[in-house]
């Protein structure tokens, strides 16, 4: 234990708090990089990263994979964020609008449910759309167009602007309408755009530097490792709108850390508010999710469970595979968290009690 009391470190308190969820088994490993006022402290890593073998088949101790600082897991949800950044330089230079209709450039949006589907309801899931696209089980010819087709071609379950749903194809959506006006590959745009060249936080990824995450033979994937685990983004190539960014915890707080900042030099202080501002109160009828917490572009706000007591002004988002980004300007903190929590399978735990222990812990330092 890293001491206990008053007098323990942030960094101690992490420790004990990613030890205990790893021998309690809701995560082989965990990764957790913290900022306070500007102040980087180094990532807290524990765990392994690749605990089950390509059999499935629980490792002996000495044979595992140590989680490290650079390992890279896959960021899952937390994409998204990085989505909306990168749609939003296209509105910088007047190649999309947030709120002109998607069917100008997107042909499958021009009948008549969809025709009012704007971008601003596609970053805010309030366009309508389904939670998921179950294209990715029917293969067929035609390779990655067919089946971005097909998800352009998802029906509507609202109409747009009715209601809030988070939306997996809606972001996928955005990916298609921004391939669509630019006629570059979403990985170049994000990369060119938004990432840079930094090895630690891309699409591209090494399989020797990764946290492995689910064992899944009946999709003939065996051990997921250094493949985006998300079974759309897999379909579509392993960089999609959805998912398939691959990070160190150190990365990722970067690019929270400046998200927080404002994005100096790439969005214009217009755009950067509108990321960072809740869009349900001017889109819904009522102006409430429904759900309790509330939803800019890309970031969601508020959501206690998993961004603490005190997180009631913070911004962020989560991922299915055991990560989540937290950043809050009023308490001058960002928070990268990672786990694999669904190495060997999706049904091993929920980390929603981690992350709000990580926050909390976050919130109530000295």
């Amino acid at each position: 234990m890293a001491g206990t009391g008053p007098t323990m470190t942030l960094q101690g308190r992490l420790e004990d708090l990613l030890n205990e969820a790893v021998s309690a088994g809701i995560t082989p490993s965990a990764s957790c990089a913290v900022s306070r006022d500007g102040a980087d402290g180094a990532a807290v890593v524990v765990g392994d990263a690749v605990r089950f073998d390509s059999d499935g088949r629980e490792l002996e101790p000495a044979a595992r994979t140590p989680a490290q600082a650079d390992t890279r897991y896959d960021l899952a949800s937390v994409t998204k964020v990085v989505t909306a950044v990168t749609a939003l330089t296209l509105v910088r230079d007047d190649m999309l609008a947030l709120d002109c209709p998607v069917a100008e450039w997107l042909p499958a949006y021009r009948d008549d449910d969809k025709r009012t589907v704007t971008l601003r309801h596609l970053l805010s899931h309030t366009a309508g759309l389904p939670p998921i696209w179950d294209g990715w089980k029917r293969p067929g010819s035609g390779g990655r167009a067919r089946l971005v087709a097909s998800v352009l071609a998802t029906p509507l379950v609202t109409a747009p602007g009715k209601s809030f749903a988070y939306s997996c194809v809606g972001y996928n959506t955005v990916m298609a309408l921004a391939e669509a006006v630019t006629g570059s590959s979403w990985s170049e745009l994000v990369t060119e755009r938004v990432l840079g060249a930094d090895p630690d936080l891309g699409f591209a990824s090494d399989g020797q530097a990764c946290a492995a995450t689910e064992y899944q033979p009946e999709l003939g994937r065996g051990m997921v490792c250094g493949v985006v685990h998300d079974e759309s983004a897999w379909s579509l190539g392993g960089a999609a709108g959805n998912a398939g960014l691959f990070g160190t915890a150190a990365a990722l707080l970067a690019f929270g850390e400046r998200t927080r900042a404002g994005l100096p030099g790439l969005l214009p202080p217009d755009l950067e508010a509108e990321l960072w501002t809740d869009q349900l109160p001017r889109l819904l009828p009522t102006g409430e999710s429904g759900v309790g917490y509330g939803q800019a572009l890309g970031l969601r706000i508020g959501q206690r469970p998993w961004m603490g007591r005190a997180g009631a002004q913070a911004r962020g988002h989560n991922g299915f595979t055991g990560t989540s980004l937290l950043m809050d300007r009023e308490r001058g903190v960002s928070v990268a968290l990672l786990t694999n929590r669904v190495h060997p399978s999706r049904s091993y735990s929920d980390v929603t009690e981690l992350r709000a222990a990580v926050s909390n812990a976050v919130y109530d330092a000295d």
